[in-house]
């Protein structure tokens, strides 16, 4: 397929989008709804609140951390890929927590298993979304990520009844079958290509260019030719730095801090909300739907800023 002159701001990008609102839904929503679980956990294990808090805090670190292995199987493999296999991972830790026997099980299957799986879905998914749009971009962004918020204000009620209705266990169980859905975001997910991402031949190696014939020449004979293997070994070089001299960019390097103290701010109101909640009288209902206020809000906020950003 030719490669486009740019991003086609509509048709199928509008699939991408719902593809990547869906992901936000099963990802950063799930994860926020993971606090509602924690009195339960206290009860059963018999363990403290800090204990507990650890779990909301390793699944989004490793959501985090593990986000450029998500990159780099999309960037390398194929985003559908991706996306399918965070999905099945995220999924096979939430299914294997119902039979948690201890916090440090959960640790591992709700933490560390659920955390790379939702990190191999979230990058790829977003990155996606800036391939099909650029005139338009920061509006698909806001309705992409307003997911995180719609997941929120829905999960929030449904996994508190689920918990009452099913327990635990039993909750986790079916939120491990709705996260399945990341595979058929990940099918969504069409690659596109474009003029911009074409290789082009860097500086170093334009002296010494091979043409496509010779070239071809050259991978019939020995692949321990020395000329075969410093080509190789220079346009990997090239194409490694090139990928990742980004971290290196001052406007970057501010952005990545800021978000760094942004966390700071975000994470604890969502791991400690519901447990104040219910430390004060309020019901478990009531508190639920605290996390779905907060839903609503992040919805306002995405959409609305997102159509503000591309009025420019």
């Amino acid at each position: 397929m030719a490669p486009r002159a740019g991003p086609p701001d509509g048709g199928w990008g509008w699939m991408i989008v719902a593809g990547c609102f869906l992901v936000t839904i099963c990802t950063r929503a799930v994860t926020r709804c993971i606090s509602i679980f924690f009195v339960e956990f206290q009860a059963y294990f018999g363990q403290d609140y800090a204990r507990t808090a650890w779990i909301h805090s390793i699944v989004d670190c490793a959501t985090m951390l593990c986000a450029p292995l998500g990159s780099l199987i999309s960037n390398h493999v194929s985003c559908q890929v991706g996306i399918m296999l965070g999905g099945l991972l995220a999924s096979t830790g939430l299914i294997l927590s119902s039979f948690a026997t201890s916090l440090e099980h959960l640790y591992l299957s709700l933490g560390v298993l659920t955390g790379l799986g939702f990190a191999l879905c979230y990058s790829p998914a977003i990155a996606m979304v800036g391939k099909y749009f650029n005139k338009r971009k920061a509006l698909a962004y806001g309705i992409a990520m307003s997911g995180s918020g719609i997941g929120t204000f829905i999960l929030a009620p449904v996994v508190q009844l689920l918990i009452e209705q099913f327990s635990w266990r039993g909750a986790l169980l079916i939120l491990g079958g709705f996260v399945l859905n990341l595979c058929v975001c990940g099918a969504l997910m069409r690659p596109i290509a474009l003029e911009e991402d074409r290789k082009t031949v860097p500086g170093l190696l334009e002296k010494d260019y091979v043409p496509e014939a010779q070239k071809r020449d050259l991978k019939r004979m020995s692949l321990c030719s020395p000329l075969i293997k410093t080509w190789s070994h220079e346009c990997l070089c090239y194409c490694s730095w090139k990928e990742y001299d980004f971290l290196l960019m001052p406007g970057f390097m501010v952005l990545a801090v800021s978000v760094l103290f942004m966390a700071y701010g975000c994470s604890p109101l969502f791991v400690y909300l519901v447990p104040y909640a219910l430390s004060v009288g309020v019901s478990h209902h009531q508190a639920a739907f605290l996390m779905s206020i907060l839903g609503v809000i992040d919805i306002i906020g995405n959409i609305t800023f997102g159509w503000l950003t591309d009025r420019r």
